[in-house]
């Protein structure tokens, strides 16, 4: 298989994740209308710990364990979508004509990116397996490591729009 064909695997496996996250039963649609059109904190900027426990409680406990779930299949997302950043990186830099080293900013921005998805999900799965106790520093970490990953996100793009 080569590098191309590679991308265009891992690109429609990635699109397959966003599609069952979004349309799955107990999915982001599902959360929305669970928070009264709200969404779920992993896909928001710069949420506060009052925002996440809020949701929480607007979810249920029906609500809670779907974010669970979606969560933990959520721990796969972030090695697929960071392959396919770093192979898309190359495969432009390569038909663009680039040195190989132009693709390092957009390759280290989607590392980053899959690590502070995974640092986010670890976050939130501790802070709703021991909801309703409150863990506010846990909280905020994953607001943080969600705010990271969006960055780091627009990162990758900002770097392969750049050549």
């Amino acid at each position: 298989m080569n590098e191309l064909t590679a991308t265009v695997l891992l690109l429609a496996i990635a699109v397959g994740f966003l599609g069952w996250f979004w349309l799955a039963p107990g999915g982001v649609l599902g959360l929305r209308r669970l928070a009264d059109g709200e969404l779920q904190v992993d896909v928001r900027f710069a949420y506060t710990p009052e925002t996440l426990y809020r949701l929480l409680e607007k979810y249920g406990a029906d609500g809670r364990r779907s974010f669970r779930r979606m969560l933990l299949a959520d721990m796969l997302f972030p090695a697929v979508y960071g392959a396919t950043l770093c192979l898309l990186a190359d495969s432009l830099a390569e038909l663009r004509g680039a040195p190989p080293e132009s693709a390092n900013i957009a390759r280290i921005f989607a590392v980053c990116a899959a690590g502070f998805d995974y640092a986010e999900n670890a976050l939130l799965l501790h802070v709703v397996h021991r909801f309703p106790a409150r863990h506010t520093r846990a909280a905020r970490a994953a607001g943080v490591c969600t705010t990271l990953k969006m960055l780091s996100f627009l990162g990758v793009i900002a770097a392969l729009a750049a050549w």
